[in-house]
């Protein structure tokens, strides 16, 4: 039995975007008829497979983890830039201690830092939380942190997902909202791989 093949939808990304040491990662993969979701922690690595037929929704929750993180950046970035301007010895640079130059250029790689970091942030755009719903369980899906990448992902694996359910009339999916709103929320548990699916390859 040949092995599914997976293309790479996200790169594995911690859960938070403040973790300094230790952080479990999450990257979101498509196969053939699923997605695959890794999830990273130490040596060790759990997959969860959401198969097109089984999902039915996809929704995304925006937040503001993108807009807090930005003016954290900025404003560390504005104190460390005036830092270096006003800690800039009078004379000329040739005359500079060894002391002097050394902070100056410590500061000075600080500042290029966050720089790039702020830079990084906010060309990445608005942030989001991302949930897939099947029958079963609803799932985050940590890697879908952006609204653009998001949006990307949604676009390339929706005809995969119509092709696999077909397409659902007005009718039918206001009465898929109804049944939905009536039946109790499921416990969020993940899916066991059947019996006979091995852990995925991927390469």
């Amino acid at each position: 039995m040949a092995e599914p093949k997976y293309q790479r939808l996200t790169r594995l990304r911690a859960r938070s975007q403040f973790a300094v040491i230790y952080q479990s990662r999450s990257g979101l993969w498509l196969g053939d008829d699923h997605l695959l979701l890794v999830e990273a922690s130490g040596y060790t690595e759990n997959y969860k497979r959401f198969y097109f037929r089984d999902i039915q929704a996809i929704t995304v929750q925006a937040t503001e983890r993108g807009r807090v993180w930005n003016i954290i950046l900025g404003g560390v970035l504005l104190v460390t830039v005036l830092a270096l301007i006003f800690t800039i010895p009078k004379t000329a640079p040739a005359n500079w201690t060894g002391n002097q130059m050394a902070g100056e250029i410590a500061l000075g790689f600080l500042a290029a830092i966050f720089a790039v970091s702020f830079l990084l942030s906010f060309l990445a755009g608005p942030t989001c939380k991302t949930y897939l719903r099947t029958a079963v369980q609803t799932e985050e899906l940590p890697s879908l942190s952006r609204v653009r990448q998001t949006g990307n992902v949604i676009r390339k694996i929706r005809p995969l997902i119509v092709a696999a359910q077909g397409e659902l009339s007005g009718e039918e999916v206001v009465a898929r909202l109804q049944e939905t709103i009536r039946a109790p929320a499921p416990a969020a548990t993940s899916r066991p791989n059947p019996p006979d699916e091995a852990p995925p390859v991927i390469n």
